[in-house]
């Protein structure tokens, strides 16, 4: 994993929080008046919104333009390498699995909510009660990269990440993902929780174990972008339904509506 500080610089980092803290605003004031079916009338076709982790897909809330740009931003800079090195040269952005998030302050936090609890990306869509024998097939886990980037200062007043830094070889079942269990399996020095600027960015691949860090003394809330990048010519399976926007060339991104393509 890396974290790149000031990843994401200004303009963008303004104009990224300008247009998600419009689309958060309706949410929450439809939430409030009508509850989460509200609010999900509110997002449009094709789009996302999780009441649980209140999360909304990419698209709902950054326009096209904005979008373009972020991802044209990290495809040619430090970010872009660091992934090509774990995946190779041709990347794709999964935007069915790119999310905006909000994690609240535990006194913020609107109905229904809670924080992410321990997980692996590499986990995205696989079937586990198709295999609660426990023994999962080779391609269980999947060979990606998360990009989540902080728009907020977080980690110490408002929620962040915590992650094991420990590689895994493969991915882990439901059961072994309680907090007891996690932390009896791997060493307290290997737990990290890092204090995050606006801007600044973890990249991590598929295997890395991680939740939301919140405690119950911080009073702000925080809002984070994750992106999902895959080897452009080894789509999972798994995933082919979602749609996919091409990288392979960093320095003539087309248009999103242009480059969005579903792989099939």
């Amino acid at each position: 994993m890396a974290l790149l500080r000031s990843l994401v610089t200004e303009p963008q980092l303004t104009k990224c929080k300008s247009q998600i803290d419009v689309e958060y605003r309706k949410l929450e004031m439809a939430r409030e008046r009508g509850g989460v079916e509200a609010a999900t009338r509110l997002i449009a076709v094709g789009q996302r919104f999780v009441p649980t982790a209140s999360s909304l897909t990419i698209g709902a809330v950054l326009s096209d333009e904005t979008l373009q740009i972020v991802l044209a931003e990290l495809d040619a800079g430090s970010a872009g390498a660091w992934i090509r090195n774990e995946l190779g040269t041709g990347l794709a952005c999964d935007l069915d699995q790119a999310w905006v998030r909000r994690q609240y302050a535990p006194r913020n936090c609107p109905r229904f909510h809670a924080p992410h609890g321990w997980h692996q990306d590499g986990a995205l869509g696989f079937d586990f009660l198709s295999h609660q024998h426990g023994t999962f097939p080779s391609d269980a886990l999947l060979p990606m990269v998360t990009v989540w980037i902080a728009l907020d200062s977080c980690g110490a007043e408002a929620p962040g990440l915590e992650l094991v830094t420990q590689r895994l070889e493969t991915l882990l079942a439901p059961g072994d993902l309680t907090d007891d269990r996690v932390r009896a399996r791997f060493a307290a020095a290997e737990f990290w929780r890092p204090v995050m600027q606006p801007g600044d960015a973890l990249l991590f691949r598929g295997d890395v174990l991680h939740r939301t860090h919140v405690t119950p003394e911080m009073m702000k809330d925080r809002t984070s972008i994750e992106i999902r990048f895959f080897e452009a010519n080894k789509i999972p399976e798994r995933l082919k339904g979602d749609r996919f926007i091409n990288l392979t060339d960093s320095h003539a991104l087309s248009k999103l509506r242009e480059a969005s393509w579903n792989a099939r």
